[in-house]
């Protein structure tokens, strides 16, 4: 599986988790409001309570600074607001994102109940919202929650996407309970400080929280204890929301994921789980004071964050530059708001491409194919794709050897000018890859195995179209160096190509080869792809033409939106293809739309045909815009 699509499938489950945690918190919190006493200091400890563990107090506090303040501004903000990215009404459209992306890895009931949600969340944004709309949305967003893992239990194969997901669910979970029973302890030992008596009424919200108080009760009839409950939601192997629980069963999934084996990249995060199980086990919770219980959970909650970021880091889930932004933050605000979804960035294109041949005789008939609509796969999700072609065609549609769709279609009547106007939307969703590989022995075993030059034969010969000298080859040896690691090298051939070649559309055409735009050093994307597949063709390491469009957009610096657009993907061993953009020294990311790939241009020309007439022109227009979500 691709991390790609693992990232997806964990940040739908922590997402899915995180909405009805935090849901069922801001719910419990408005049932307070009614049974607890109008008393305004009382209320205040209530909310001060209830951002802790989901936001912050300082958020709180400058809510309440507003003009016009009143409580409905602190529910709207945990429940609905965009700012927050932990609102349930955020939570929900992370899900159904994630989820959008990878639907040929869940089952369809999944998709279909948060598309509900979100579907309900976006009718609410149209309406006067009611305390009483937002507490119907706050129970559908938890019933929603456990449907998705009823389906996900009783209609999901074990394989490795089920096990990414319920990694992500029980690490969530166990940092929720973690982060409530913390502010909870630091809660109550203040009321009791100031009133010099026990108080057992965070307790109870406690496990109303976590949706544990039947199953406490019937544990513990009747007694409410603060060192029992304690003891219930972080040591009992039995309540699915305990703390030990969720951690057995990370544990159990990364032994599934992994077949039971400690590998090199894996120790780490193996050795923090059963550090953490080693803490509980010899902690005897009854027995610690309340400074000591503070600092335990204190210590189990980073452990617990310790371990999302060792996991995504395990399994290329996160950008460092992003984990290190989410450090910058508050200790209250990482502890809720920790690896979010910032670092994956969905986009959504409407694509509009016009060929149009003008003949200088007529044309009695002719017959073409065309490749011009977009794939779907892990990353990139075609929405939708109409062809109109004039005069009127019937075309046929089949996949060719690369997996590209072709369209083919014969035109009998006599014509003097062919149009094929093409329309699709496509959304994608895509984090930034290449630069964080970690490129490991096992890696390099795969590169230099038989196996692997066997499986990618095609990719690793090069064409008339992507043939380069010895000459030219030594030029870029001076310049580069020995090859010693293909992910990094191909990182330097990208922005080695970016820093000699100059953008120029006049100087090659469509034919021209690469030991020729070589030699000028002139070129557009075509040229410059060419080229850096030659190149890292020689150095055996696998690599194809991909064919697409580029979204630029205002203020931009990239250059290649003026007709269909160029670049490479290089297979990297035990992750998959990558892409990275020559003529702009960028990764292939989320402005990047894929329609065909190939060896080289000639597998993938978008319009190709023959025809009985004279001589004839082309004009080609593409316009790609950004849609709304």
């Amino acid at each position: 599986m691709l991390s790609r699509v693992a990232n997806s499938l964990y940040w739908m489950s922590r997402n899915a988790e995180r909405a009805e945690n935090n849901a069922r918190i801001l719910d419990v919190q408005l049932l307070q409001m009614i049974e607890a006493s109008d008393e305004e200091l009382v209320r205040d400890r209530d909310w001060k309570l209830i951002f802790e563990i989901c936001a912050s107090t300082e958020l709180m506090e400058q809510i309440k600074s507003m003009p016009y303040y009143d409580e409905e501004n602190l529910v709207h903000y945990l429940a609905l607001s965009e700012e927050n990215l932990n609102s349930a009404a955020n939570c929900v459209r992370f899900v159904r994102e994630n989820a959008r992306v990878s639907r040929d890895h869940i089952p369809d009931d999944y998709w279909e109940a948060w598309n509900d949600s979100f579907w309900t969340l976006q009718k609410m944004d149209g309406q006067q919202i009611s305390m009483r709309n937002v507490r119907k949305f706050l129970e559908q967003v938890k019933m929603t929650s456990l449907t998705s893992q009823g389906i996900i239990e009783s209609a999901m194969s074990r394989g490795v996407a089920y096990q990414i997901i319920k990694i992500g669910k029980w690490l969530e979970r166990a940092e929720k309970t973690a982060r409530i029973l913390n502010v909870v302890c630091e809660r109550t030992r203040e009321r009791e400080m100031e009133e010099q008596a026990e108080d057992y009424y965070y307790w109870l919200a406690a496990l109303r929280m976590t949706n544990g108080y039947e199953a406490y009760l019937k544990a513990n009839p009747p007694l409410m204890d603060a060192k029992e409950v304690l003891c219930f939601l972080t040591s009992n192997e039995a309540f699915p929301r305990s703390i030990i629980y969720c951690l057995n069963h990370v544990r159990e999934a990364i032994d599934d994921l992994e077949g039971g084996k400690i590998s090199h990249y894996s120790w780490k995060l193996y050795a923090k789980l059963d550090q953490l199980r080693t803490d509980f086990e010899k902690t005897d919770i009854r027995n610690l004071s309340s400074d000591e219980m503070m600092d335990f959970l204190n210590q189990f909650q980073n452990g617990c964050n310790e371990i999302g970021e060792i996991f995504s880091r395990t399994y290329y889930l996160i950008d460092p530059t992003l984990q290190k932004e989410e450090m910058k933050q508050s200790q209250g605000q990482r502890q809720t708001q920790t690896m979010s979804t910032k670092g994956i960035t969905s986009m959504k294109y409407k694509v509009e491409h016009t060929n149009i041949f003008e003949y200088d005789t007529v044309v009695d008939q002719s017959m073409n194919s065309i490749r011009l609509k977009p794939r779907t796969d892990e990353c990139q999700r075609l929405l939708s794709y109409r062809a109109e072609i004039t005069p009127a065609s019937l075309a046929k549609e089949h996949v060719d050897i690369w997996g590209n769709h072709v369209e083919t279609f014969f035109i009998a009547e006599h014509h003097q000018q062919l149009e094929v106007k093409t329309t699709s939307v496509v959304s994608i969703q895509k984090s930034p890859f290449v630069h964080r590989i970690d490129y490991s022995p096992e890696m390099n075993a795969i590169f230099h195995s038989q196996l692997f030059s066997e499986h990618y034969l095609a990719f690793l010969s090069n064409t008339a179209y992507t043939y380069i000298s010895p000459e030219q080859m030594e030029q870029v040896d001076n310049q580069l160096g020995e090859m010693t690691n293909p992910v990094q090298y191909a990182i330097d051939v990208t922005e080695f190509l970016y820093k000699h070649f100059t953008y120029d559309g006049e100087s090659t055409d469509v034919s021209t080869l690469a030991e020729e735009s070589f030699g000028l050093m002139k070129g557009v994307c075509q040229d410059i792809t060419h080229v850096m597949l030659g190149i890292l063709r020689n150095k055996n390491i696998p690599a194809r033409y991909v064919s697409g469009y580029l979204y630029v957009g205002e203020n931009s610096a990239l250059v290649g939106d003026a007709a269909s657009h160029a670049w490479v993907e290089v297979m990297v061993p035990g992750i998959g293809w990558v892409g990275l953009d020559p003529t702009n020294n960028v990764e292939a990311l989320e402005h990047h739309i894929r329609v065909g790939v190939g060896r080289d241009y000639n597998d993938v020309s978008p319009v190709q045909g023959v025809y009985r007439g004279g001589s004839q022109s082309l004009d080609v227009k593409v316009s790609v815009s950004l849609l709304d979500q």
